[in-house]
Parts: structure tokens; sequence; C-alpha cells
């Protein structure tokens, strides 16, 4: 059960958020001093921390600063009536998770609690997805929640059981050969050798004496007989990704081999029998290869006895937030710095984007956004241009309501997101918020008027 420290003095105040907490599926622990609440930290290291800034004792920033000494990753949530651009600026400088205005809507407070929940069980996930990449070596356990994806998991699982031959067919980038791995998993011929030879990446001239192998003096440089990967594989997996960019030559070899079950070595004269199973895979319809010449006809209809369809990642969104947390998790661990998970804003914009790369252009996505992260989650401010929100990358505050910044946000950006958090708060009653700034209805007119101003 996930902790919950609730900080506050007012004891009628602190049953109600307590309700609210443990209906978000918090355990919760209440303190009405600065003092004992701080021993609780010490003590009984709870998950998170709900503080109010004022607290006979010590304070509520002192709680921030003591929870975030003992766990840097300890969310922090501060609930106050107090607040002003600088306490709140040192408040999100010390890693506070959101800020909760009083007098607060419970429906406000109930959306607060389930954005701390939802941290807490992200960073737990990532934590699994970390123990789970360094059991695997960072192979994926292949699951989706998207109709298409499941669709062709469950044609994976129905044909890994059989010798029959594969065909993968799916944009770039799509994952062909992690399901390729997962059919090779599923079959009986998991114990054996799995090799994988891209088509596309081989000079022609490269691709046959790769695959067939070659004895010594079959051309210049054959100094010694070399098995191809066909031979390899032996009793294990082959797969021969974008096989739609191989020469005629290469086709008819394969076309023979896929027949015989035996192969000739590049300048050999006594057939070698090998038992292979092949996974194709290709970035094309090879019917319409096939329509316009570039392939084999005959070869087509003997690699095309199973095929399944890969979808872009465009068409599965609903995959993509558990994708992106298991290659952070994979990723964080290769690189070398653990990360507790995507800020929810950040998670959005990676959901809402095309990836016309697909989840390689993720993953690349990924791998630079851990390497530039401040934090050990990754935000807005951490994502390219093109993908975070547009006003991140033109350097201002995301929206009001995130909460985070860039370290180098000016005092007067700062100042505006909070403004507008206020009003938001406040249903846009400009008195109520000039109150809760501790400022005059003059001069926060004075301040909406200046942030409309084009000049």
């Amino acid at each position: 059960m996930t902790a919950l420290l609730i900080a506050e003095d007012d004891t009628a105040l602190a049953n109600l958020v307590a309700r609210l907490a443990r209906d978000a599926g918090f355990e919760t622990l209440i303190h009405h001093d600065g003092a004992a609440a701080n021993a609780c930290l010490e003590e009984d290291a709870p998950d998170a921390l709900l503080t109010d800034l004022r607290l006979p004792g010590l304070d509520g920033m002192e709680l921030l600063r003591t929870a975030k000494r003992l766990d840097p990753r300890r969310p922090v949530l501060l609930m106050t009536g107090y607040a002003t651009p600088m306490n709140a600026i040192e408040a999100f400088r010390l890693g506070v998770a959101d800020i909760l205005l009083k007098p607060f809507e419970l429906e406000q407070a109930r959306a607060a609690l389930a954005r701390l929940k939802q941290q807490l069980d992200q960073r737990l996930r990532m934590t699994q997805l970390a123990e789970q990449v360094a059991r695997s070596q960072g192979v994926a356990q292949l699951s989706a929640n998207a109709a298409p994806m499941r669709q062709a998991l469950e044609l994976a699982a129905q044909v890994a059981g059989t010798p029959l031959p594969v065909l993968l067919e799916g944009e770039t980038g799509v994952g062909k050969g992690v399901l390729a791995r997962h059919i090779h998993a599923l079959s009986a011929r998991a114990e054996g050798p799995f090799f994988a030879l891209n088509c596309g990446a081989l000079p022609q001239t490269l691709l046959e004496s790769e695959l067939f192998g070659y004895e010594k003096g079959a051309f210049s440089g054959a100094a010694a007989r070399k098995p191809g990967l066909l031979e390899l594989a032996a009793g294990g997996t082959l797969f021969l990704d974008e096989i739609n960019s191989s020469s005629p030559e290469a086709q008819t070899r394969l076309l023979q081999f896929i027949q015989d079950k035996r192969l000739y070595r590049l300048g050999g004269v006594k057939p070698v029998n090998v038992d292979v199973r092949l996974i194709f895979a290709s970035n094309r319809l090879l019917k319409d290869e096939v329509a316009a010449g570039r392939f084999r006809e005959d070869l087509y209809f003997r690699i095309q006895v199973f095929p399944i369809a890969v979808p872009p990642l465009r068409h599965r969104r609903e995959d993509i937030a558990a994708l992106a947390e298991f290659l952070l998790a994979r990723h964080a661990r290769e690189i070398g710095r653990p990360m507790a998970g995507i800020a929810a804003e950040a998670l959005q914009r990676l959901t809402a984007y095309a990836w016309p790369g697909n989840v390689r252009e993720l993953e690349n996505v990924l791998q630079r956004a851990i390497v530039l992260a401040r934090g050990d989650r990754l935000t807005l401010a951490d994502l390219p241009p093109d993908i975070a929100d547009t006003r991140v990358a033109d350097g201002m505050p995301p929206a009001a309501g995130s909460l985070l910044w860039p370290e180098d946000a000016s005092l007067a950006q700062v100042e505006a997101a909070w403004i507008e958090r206020v009003l938001q708060n406040c249903g846009g009653n400009r008195t109520r918020a000039a109150r809760i700034l501790g400022i005059d209805p003059a001069t926060l007119w004075r301040k909406l008027k200046k942030e409309d101003s084009p000049c």
C-alpha cells in the first residue's frame, strides 16, 4: 500500500484530505505539527508527503527539504493559502510536485491526489521494468492494448510452434525485428541460435556469401572456409530483414534452399543439409514488388505462407505509454542513469505525436531525453521542440497546472505562470486571486494588462 504523510494543523481539514487520499488509493499518516511530521519522515519513510506551508514547529518548506534529502525521488504536494511567486519558486526549485491552493474545491484536491498517486504508480512500474530489463538483457516481453498489434501478437503466437516461414510486413522502424525474436522465443527452437541479417544493409556482392558461406579459394580473399548464417543458425532461427532489397541472384538461391532444405557454399560442390526456421521482413508490400518485377513471384509464394502485418506506431497509440516506459527503463540502465518515469504532460505529447519513424524514432527521442533530463523524470523540456508543447519549445514555462519549467526560467515567466494558475483556481475571480497572491486588485490588473500587451 502506498503511504502518504499528511502534515496539516487544521484537524478537520487533515481528516478531509485523508479521506480523499484513501479514496485515491493511499494509506494515510496524519501529523498536526512540523516536528512530529519530520520525525515520521525520518522513521516511517512514507512514499509521499502532503504538507501545509505554515505549521507549528517546522514549516512546510523545512519538511519539503527533509523529504527530498531522505529520498530525492519522493513526491511532495504543498498545500497553502499563503502562496506567493517567491515561495512558489523556492518550492519548485526544491522539487515540489504540485501546489494546492486553499480554499480549494474537492475536485481540485481529488485531481491533485490522483496525479500524485499516478506519479508513484509510475515510479513503481519503472522499478519493476528496470528489474525486468536486467533479467532479460533489454528484450521486451511483448504485449499490446491496440487491436492491430494484439492481432499481430496473436498470429505470432499461433505460428511460433510450427516450422512454417513467416513474413512480417510493415514500415521501417515498427519493430519487426523485435517481433521476430518474440516468435523465436515462443518456438520449440528457443534454446537454439537466433541470427538477424539486414539484406538492404549489405552490398549485393556480399549478401550471398553472408547467407550461404564460401569454400576456401571461392574468390579472391577467401583464405579459408566460412559457414554462412543459414548454417550458423541451424537448430534455431534466421531473420532476414528487408528481403525486398535482396538481389535476383540471392533470391534464386534462397528459393532453392527453401525447396530442398540444403545449400551449397559459394565455390562448393557438396550440399549441406540445414534445419533452420526462416522469418522474413519487408518494409514494402511484396505483392507490389512482384507486380513491379523487382521480386521473384515463386519466392514470394514460398515465403508468404504466414504473413503478419505489423502496424505503425501511429495506429497503436494505446501502446505508446507502456512502450515508452519500457524503452526508458532499458536505455536508462544502458546509459547508467536511473529514471523514475515520464511526467504526465510529456507522456501526453509522446502519445499525440505521429511518429513517422515509428518505434525506432521513439527510442532515439527517449535516449536523447535521458541525457538531457535535469531530474529523474522526463519532462516536456527534455523533449525535442517538434514533439514538446510549443510554449516549452519557445523557452516559456508550460501551461499552468503542470508546474514545471526550465531551470533558467526568468522571474517574470514564473510569476506569469503562477498568476495564471491562481486565476484558474479562482475561476477567473480577480479580487479573490489578488487576495491569495498578496497584492491589490489594481496591481494584478496592471500585471495582466502587461502580459496581454504585444510589446
